[in-house]
């Protein structure tokens, strides 16, 4: 699905920072220290994360987000929980992390999330990075990233109940009462 003409996709400025924060706490929680770190290595050059947003034309309203990271097959490895949870996951060197994106409500299914991927992709290719990870959280109240997983031909490594309490990287969820009791699946896909 194309992206809608009235929406661009660009980088994240430093002025998109408050609307990110306030869209990531509505659709996925966490701790603000956590998306803090995350938006300020964006805004840094001389890091590796990425940042982008999908912004109304019109208004340059943030209609969504998307994370990325490029990072050691050790940070991957603890990004993942894989030695938490005892799995093995081929990884790269260098291995891309699809961290998270989150779009406006009203905004799902109009090729936001689709966008998103492409981009994210495009720039790992970019940056010659030879595989990319992500996780997708099991949303029981609406379609999750497991589509854009599986239609960006990623292959489903694994799928792990309470993931995120379980691995120690979510203390708040919007989906559970406190602490995220949510089941995840790890993706992987080979990029050369």
């Amino acid at each position: 699905m194309p992206l809608p003409s009235a929406v661009a996709l660009r980088p994240m400025r430093p002025e998109d920072m408050d609307a990110v924060r306030r869209l990531w706490d509505a659709r996925f929680g966490g701790v603000a220290s956590t998306q803090t770190n995350w938006l300020e290595a964006a805004l840094d050059a001389a890091h590796s994360v990425a940042a982008f947003v999908a912004a109304r034309r019109s208004d340059d309203e943030v209609l969504g987000f998307s994370l990325l990271d490029v990072g050691s097959r050790a940070y991957t490895r603890r990004y993942l929980g894989l030695d938490v949870l005892d799995l093995e996951v081929p990884l790269a060197d260098r291995n891309g992390v699809f961290h998270l994106s989150c779009v406006r409500p009203a905004w799902e299914g109009r090729g936001l999330g689709t966008a998103f991927y492409e981009r994210r992709l495009a720039e790992l290719n970019r940056r010659d990075v030879p595989r990319a990870v992500g996780v997708a959280w099991h949303r029981p109240d609406r379609v999750d990233s497991r589509v854009l997983f599986d239609n960006h031909d990623f292959a489903r490594l694994a799928t792990v109940d309470r993931f995120y309490s379980r691995t120690g990287h979510r203390p708040h969820c919007p989906a559970c009462d406190d602490r995220c009791t949510c089941t995840a699946s790890l993706y992987a896909r080979s990029l050369c």
